[in-house]
């Protein structure tokens, strides 16, 4: 099965080489979002070290599929989205930053295109 995650901030563009070295022991939190076999949103806040991180960032480069339970303590995990109670929690106790999931680009074909002053 291939990789479904994606980190905000991120999305599927990551690489271990975003981890620094001098972080490889820092405990992080990430937030990260994909869909599971059945096609349903999911999401997943995970604990980890950034060595494990790294080789996470590994994985999802790869397009390998991986539990994320696998390189972290899960916080919390769900359907959907995460609720405002938990994104408030998250950011109260571990300061994370709500960082918007860009949306897929649109049909602009019906967009309507103001005229300038030298149009007619």
């Amino acid at each position: 099965m291939k990789n479904n995650w994606s980190t905000p901030g991120f999305g599927k563009n990551v690489s271990p080489d975003l981890i620094s070295d001098e972080y490889l022991e820092d405990e992080v939190v990430v937030l990260l979002q994909g869909t599971n076999m059945f096609g349903d949103a999911v999401y997943s806040y995970l604990k980890l070290i950034g060595r494990d991180l790294k080789r996470m960032f590994a994985k999802m480069q790869a397009g390998e599929n991986f539990k994320p339970g696998d390189y972290g303590t899960v916080l919390y995990a769900g359907r959907g989205v995460p609720s405002q109670e938990i994104k408030d929690e998250m950011k109260a106790e571990y300061d994370m930053v709500d960082v918007p999931t860009p949306k897929p680009a649109g049909n602009f074909t019906n967009t309507f295109q103001p005229k300038f002053f030298d149009d007619e």
